[in-house]
């Protein structure tokens, strides 16, 4: 999912009033799952979508007719017999829908939080956005929004009781949609920041190329890996997060662990070195990580080889087998684009199994 967090800061800054429609639950048959946000102009320009269709003509007159005064509604949308020929689909779902409009003078807090914001997720860092709900009458109220990073620090006013804080802290709250969370008489709303998936391609050849721009297209935090700074460069990998030239393959996740970037089980890793030498030792060294996924491509001839060369070096079998070797889904894939198009759609496959 694209994150709007820089279209939002960039009509902050301008003092470009907008609304921002956000998908707090749904059930049944729906486009889109909770979390799903969708930025609109007064004019009708859009940033991201929450399903298209009929249902999203409504929600778009809906945040237009709000715009002109800044404040929040939450709104259900059913998905009846009319909505669901107008999406050209069988639905029978609801869509709780919060809108949010911004005037033309947000105030330098709320700037600051989106700013804070939009550098984690840039770093892959999680956070939490918290909305204060004010206010509220008749489904109509007003929200004051700080940002709490993974250290626990604070961004903006931090109004959020100590009890509700401390849950949060001990990651009570890790959902990946928004929550609406009670606390006596007040009422908060609790986003978690969007940190894609980060895709690790080492190897920068010519799958690595295609599988970056395939990577990009489907929203996730590229890093590209290789010891070739002639193939490894950012004029080359133009939409990656970050290029890292190795000194060598045996040192490469040493080399990433100092510079601050973390493999865990929301990473992906995908082997496509120019040997079957550098293929091995870069599949013993992601075997030691807790990365979601670790691809190598190569024959089942290749892989049996590389796999019984580990099984020497001590690497259960139990480990090997979170290999996907030969990578990508089987689509008789022949050029560089079409087996990078194998890879991220088996990777895309993995990534909403385990959402």
């Amino acid at each position: 999912m694209e994150s709007l967090t820089p279209n939002i800061l960039n009509c902050l800054n301008q003092g470009i009033p907008f609304a921002l429609a956000t998908i707090i639950t749904h059930k049944g048959s729906t486009p889109r799952t909770s979390g799903s946000k969708m930025l609109v102009l007064f004019d009708g320009q859009l940033y991201g979508t929450i399903g298209g269709g009929l249902v999203e003509a409504k929600i778009i007159e809906a945040c237009q007719t709000m715009i002109p005064t800044p404040g929040c509604q939450i709104k259900e949308f059913i998905l009846n017999q009319e909505l669901s020929h107008g999406l050209d689909m069988v639905c029978g779902g609801n869509l709780t829908i919060w809108i949010e409009t911004f005037g033309p003078k947000p105030s330098p807090e709320l700037i600051q939080v989106f700013t804070a914001m939009a550098i984690q997720e840039k770093e892959g860092k999680k956070n939490l956005l918290i909305s204060r709900i004010q206010g509220f009458s008749n489904s109509s109220f007003t929200t004051q929004k700080y940002l709490v990073l993974a250290d626990g620090t604070t961004i903006g006013p931090n109004l959020l009781p100590k009890t509700l804080f401390d849950a949060i802290d001990n990651n009570l709250f890790s959902n990946t949609a928004p929550v609406i969370q009670n606390h006596n008489l007040e009422e908060f709303i609790i986003e978690p920041g969007q940190t894609n998936a980060t895709l690790y391609i080492f190897g920068a050849g010519h799958v690595g190329l295609q599988l970056a721009k395939m990577a990009h297209l489907t929203d996730f935090r590229t890093i590209i890996v290789d010891d070739r700074a002639e193939f490894a460069n950012e004029k080359r990998f133009k939409h990656a997060h970050t290029v890292h030239v190795a000194e060598q393959f045996p040192t490469a996740f040493d080399e990433l662990i100092h510079k601050k970037l973390v493999i865990d089980k929301n990473c992906y890793i995908v082997i496509l070195t120019r040997g079957h030498l550098h293929d091995q030792t870069v599949l013993e060294a992601a075997l030691k990580t807790k990365a979601g996924y670790i691809g190598m491509i190569g024959s089942t001839k290749k892989r049996d080889q590389i796999y019984g060369n580990l099984r020497k070096k001590g690497i259960s079998k139990k480990n090997l087998n979170r290999v996907y070797s030969p990578i990508g889904l089987d689509i008789n894939s022949e050029t560089p684009a079409e087996i990078a198009v194998s890879i991220i759609g088996q990777i895309i496959q993995i990534r909403a199994q385990t959402q």
